[in-house]
């Protein structure tokens, strides 16, 4: 039995999708029950009908850990700093592709491929209930 056809706008959705994930194709496709020939077949015919706008893609093997930093960050208007603790994650798995930002206690998980104006957005509203 054939699988159903997944419409343009859907494949286009799909890629870029991946192409944000910080995943390889392969990668991205295995997580998402996608056939690899079948994503690299989308991205032909989408390339081919003139869609300039899918990125190339990731090559080679991208690491499932990322270093955790500290950050400080001083209020406006105030004195006050909140820092973000350096830990040893070696022994915790870390998703692909996520940031996270520890604020006063909370933890915000921002993925790759967030908009950058709900990111703008989500800060200053934090920033203002932190006052």
């Amino acid at each position: 039995m054939r699988a159903t056809r997944i419409p343009a706008d859907e494949q286009f959705r799909l890629i870029m999708e991946c192409r944000a994930s910080g995943l390889t194709d392969h990668e991205w496709c295995l997580q998402n029950d996608i056939k690899p020939g079948t994503f690299y077949n989308w991205v032909k015919r989408l390339r081919q009908k003139g869609c300039t706008e899918i990125p190339d893609a990731i090559k080679g093997h991208v690491p499932h850990r990322q270093e955790i930093v500290k950050i400080e960050i001083t209020l406006p208007g105030t004195n006050e700093t909140a820092i973000s603790t350096v830990q040893d994650q070696s022994d915790l798995p870390l998703q692909n592709g996520v940031m996270e930002l520890s604020i006063a206690g909370a933890v915000l998980r921002i993925p790759n491929g967030t908009n950058p104006i709900l990111l703008r957005k989500t800060l200053h509203i934090l920033k203002e209930l932190s006052c």
